[in-house]
């Protein structure tokens, strides 16, 4: 039998317990419990209210309108900045029109972002590819998680943080006058946190001799980030080639911080989630080949579900030393972006970009000495 003074004390210890791991420390009252922020639970981001966060839009080239008359329009050979903004802050969506008079447009539209006053531009890349719309503007309209191919229009919803400072430019380097409407969508952030990344894309154009003893790099970063995505646009003219069953079979090799191999897709379709070679047009929110013919293929993956982190550097390679095919030789052209988050908004250098008609060739052909027999 406990005694009544016994059971009080008990009963005391165990309230007490339960103030402890309810939150209460002592001393504070059951009105007064200790303050503590709970996550908010997943697919809920949307709903939360904030408050004092700032937002706005930053127009460009469309001077047409009786509010922005001082637009610049973007002339031949020049840059227009679409957008200069303060941080901490984020970029929520970047659009720009499409127009049809000038067929350089595609690719001899240049998109750069500065971030931070760096030097040199996080994002440098043509405007289709870097949305998706490979082979010079060939594909068809498509929407996905992060862009979208609509009706005379673009879309990008990458969100793009940065500290201080971000600049959107677009550069013509074609002989004529660029014609449409560009637009930034921002909001501020409360305080700028270091385990932010800073947006990047590059764009790359090259063609090879393909062969069973080829191996390729495609990508190199070195740094701290996340690969969040790729977009390849893969053309030939060699008969052999046709419907890309030899250019499937390379294997995507990724080397991570000094790992060979760390990450491995056996065959280049699989790498971007599809099986027995590039069969048909499809478009989903991560994977999508918004353009398939025999010999011209335009397809994308976005890894938001899994980045692929580094903490050194990154090497994306394809290898077609697995001899599946056999002895096979032919010229492939490959255009390719990477997307990813970098802890510094400088230090990546982007490969100068080729001579507009050399970024509009159907097909980039070998030299001559160079070429298949």
């Amino acid at each position: 039998m406990f005694s009544r003074m016994g059971v009080r004390a008990g009963l005391m210890l165990i309230g007490l317990m339960g103030m402890v791991a309810g939150g209460i420390r002592p001393g504070l009252s059951a009105a007064e419990p200790e303050a503590k922020v709970a996550p908010v639970p997943a697919g809920l981001d949307l709903a939360v209210i904030k408050t004092g966060i700032r937002q706005g839009t930053a127009q460009g080239l469309w001077n047409r309108d009786k509010h922005y008359k001082d637009l610049e329009e973007l002339l031949p050979h020049t840059a227009v900045t679409i957008a200069d903004l303060k941080g901490p802050a984020v970029i929520t969506l970047f659009r720009i029109s499409k127009t049809k008079p000038n067929p350089a447009w595609p690719r001899g539209i240049v998109l750069e972002i500065y971030f931070d006053e760096a030097p040199e531009p996080a994002v440098m890349c043509p405007v289709a590819d870097f949305f998706g719309d490979g082979c010079n503007g060939r594909g068809m309209d498509f929407a996905s998680r992060f862009v979208e191919v609509v009706p005379a229009a673009y879309n990008a919803y990458f969100p793009m943080p940065f500290k201080t400072a971000a600049k959107v430019r677009l550069r013509n380097d074609t002989d004529a006058k660029f014609f449409g409407y560009a637009y930034v969508e921002w909001e501020s952030l409360p305080a700028w946190k270091n385990d932010l990344g800073y947006f990047h894309a590059t764009w790359r154009r090259k063609a090879f001799q393909l062969t069973d003893e080829t191996r390729e790099t495609f990508f190199h970063v070195e740094g701290r980030g996340h690969v969040v995505g790729r977009q390849f646009s893969i053309a030939t003219d060699d008969p052999r080639f046709a419907d890309f069953h030899f250019v499937m079979e390379g294997n995507n090799e990724i080397d991570v911080d000094g790992r060979p191999r760390a990450i491995e897709y056996l065959g280049s379709e699989d790498s971007f989630t599809f099986s027995w070679g590039f069969q048909r047009p499809f478009i989903g929110p991560h994977a999508g080949m918004p353009l398939v013919t025999k010999t011209r293929l335009s397809i994308y993956r976005f890894h938001d579900p899994m980045p692929i982190r580094f903490e050194k550097e990154l090497t994306w390679s394809i290898d077609w030393t697995n001899e599946v095919f056999g002895k096979q030789s032919g010229w492939v052209d490959y255009a390719t972006v990477f997307y990813w988050y970098q802890d510094s908004p400088a230090g990546f250098r982007h490969e100068p970009l080729p001579p507009v008609a050399d970024r509009m060739a159907e097909v980039l052909a070998p030299p001559p000495e160079k070429a298949p027999s």
